[in-house]
């Protein structure tokens, strides 16, 4: 078990981990991951290829479609 601080970074909150926790994730510096709190706990896990492709296209489709989406929420 490691423990670490929180700090501030700018007006969030950073969290440095360890390099042998990041190698044991198989996480490494720069890649994309996805939060999660459950029962009081955060869970870090690696965006998968899937949901970054996702959302990528969600985001080429609200920019295509900007217009067409503010007037059907009218």
């Amino acid at each position: 078990m490691h423990t670490t601080r929180l700090t501030k970074v700018g007006n969030s909150t950073g969290l440095t981990l360890p390099r042998d926790v990041l190698a044991e994730a198989r996480l490494d510096r720069g890649d994309e991951v996805s939060l999660q709190v459950r029962d009081g706990r955060i869970e870090i896990t690696k965006a998968g290829d899937g949901y970054n492709r996702a959302m990528e296209i969600g985001r080429t489709f609200a920019a295509r479609y900007r217009r067409t989406m503010a007037a059907l929420a009218k």
